[in-house]
């Protein structure tokens, strides 16, 4: 019923569009800010630089008539591992992990997030992070994501 594949250049403006509907449930779910209109412009300048790099790449789940129906993506950054870690090394970072509300709970999100974790690891990064809804957790949880060492205070 669904394939997926790697986005193109010319779908970047529809990733960027998915991350603005990601960025709003999140608001709505967890309180986090929505994006304004110059969020969603640097967002997709953004994934435009980086995909142009050769740093992101998007995975997309499609329909029979090819329409992206979900997404993931990946991110190579070069991140210090920990506090004092004395050498940066390769980070993947998973990012706008979206699926359309008439196409959940059939495993896309795992399956893409499998496949950029694939992809990640042939260029060179050793970890993956990602930030996640409080909706999202248990899924990434039982993909081996794992806490780290961020805590938080509202001030």
């Amino acid at each position: 019923m669904y394939k997926t594949r790697w986005a193109t250049a010319d779908e970047l403006p529809i990733m960027s569009e998915y991350w603005c509907l990601m960025a709003n449930e999140m608001a709505d779910n967890d309180g986090t800010p929505e994006p304004d209109n110059e969020r969603v412009y640097q967002v997709k300048e953004l994934f435009i630089n980086e995909y142009k790099a050769g740093h992101l790449a998007f995975r997309v789940a499609v329909d029979k008539e090819d329409r992206i129906i979900a997404c993931a993506g990946g991110l190579i950054r070069t991140e210090y591992a920990y506090p004092l870690a004395e050498e940066p090394t390769l980070f993947g970072w998973i990012i706008l992990v979206y699926t359309n509300k008439a196409h959940r709970k059939q495993g896309l999100a795992k399956d893409l997030i499998d496949e950029i974790c694939l992809w990640l690891k042939e260029n060179g990064a050793n970890r993956a992070r990602l930030w996640s809804s409080s909706l999202a957790k248990n899924m990434y949880e039982e993909l081996g994501f794992q806490q780290m060492f961020d805590l938080e205070k509202k001030l």
